[in-house]
């Protein structure tokens, strides 16, 4: 009986080490959109690039863990979530009360601030409610949320991309959009199309909808992920990778 208690015992601790192996060898999937540059773009070579990107591969390294990043568009980017068709979202998501409802985050790893962007000559009315009249572009969000909160009265299009939204801005269909400050000046008005426009009105950083920052998007159980994300972001930021990852896309600290 000694006997076989003895092998029992070493098939449970066999099993339990096993499992264990197998989780640390398991690749984690980050979804991104892949369509938010710099921070998540798809590069000339067809590889998903960007700010997301490289922090979420320095964080791996830190964890130990193999990581891969794949493609999902934003309004279906929860739902592929909870059907774990992924484990994670990493795409500069915003972190807000709504959300966190929904979903665990980690600790913000960027702060996201939001602008206007419009014609350079241009004197929006700010302090009305339906922007003067104007028409306006944003996509699904902490963006849209803020324009909705801020000018219910506005004449609001919901683009499912920044690109889509900088493509009517340029063509006149629209007169504004409201998007993060970053994306919008190393990506719109960095371009051909972009002369003649620029960011109008005060940068918007805190707020109910911009929330307290960009975190990764977890399902509720998957506390120990988020925990070891955590402790990488951290240790990113004291050891100086972040601010390496930084300086490659930015001029200035978006973490601060």
């Amino acid at each position: 009986m000694k006997r076989r208690a003895i092998y029992g015992c070493l098939f449970f601790l066999a099993s339990v080490f096993s499992s264990t192996v197998s989780f640390a060898e398991e690749t984690l999937k980050f979804a991104t959109e892949a369509a938010y540059p710099p921070y998540n773009f798809m590069g000339q070579n067809g590889k998903i690039e960007g700010f997301d990107v490289d922090i979420g591969m320095a964080a791996c390294k830190k964890m130990q863990r193999k990581c891969e990043f794949v493609q999902q568009d934003w309004d279906g980017i929860v739902a592929g979530l909870f059907t774990k068709k992924y484990d994670a979202i990493f795409s500069s998501m915003g972190i807000t009360e709504e959300r966190k409802k929904q979903i665990l985050f980690t600790e913000p790893y960027h702060r996201p601030a939001g602008s206007f962007v419009g014609k350079a000559d241009q004197s929006p009315k700010f302090d009305d409610l339906s922007l003067g009249g104007l028409s306006i572009g944003v996509i699904p969000g902490i963006y849209e949320c803020h324009i909705k909160k801020a000018y219910p009265q506005a004449k609001l299009t919901v683009y499912p991309n920044a690109d889509a939204i900088y493509l009517d801005l340029a063509s006149g269909r629209i007169d504004l959009a409201f998007n993060g400050v970053v994306a919008t000046n190393t990506s719109f008005l960095n371009t051909e199309e972009g002369k003649g426009f620029s960011l109008l009105g005060e940068k918007v950083k805190s707020n109910e909808c911009l929330g307290e920052g960009a975190g990764v998007g977890l399902r509720p159980e998957q506390e120990e992920l988020k925990l070891a994300l955590d402790k990488a972001f951290k240790e990113l930021r004291a050891d100086g990778t972040y601010q390496e990852i930084n300086a490659k896309y930015f001029p200035f600290d978006v973490y601060e």
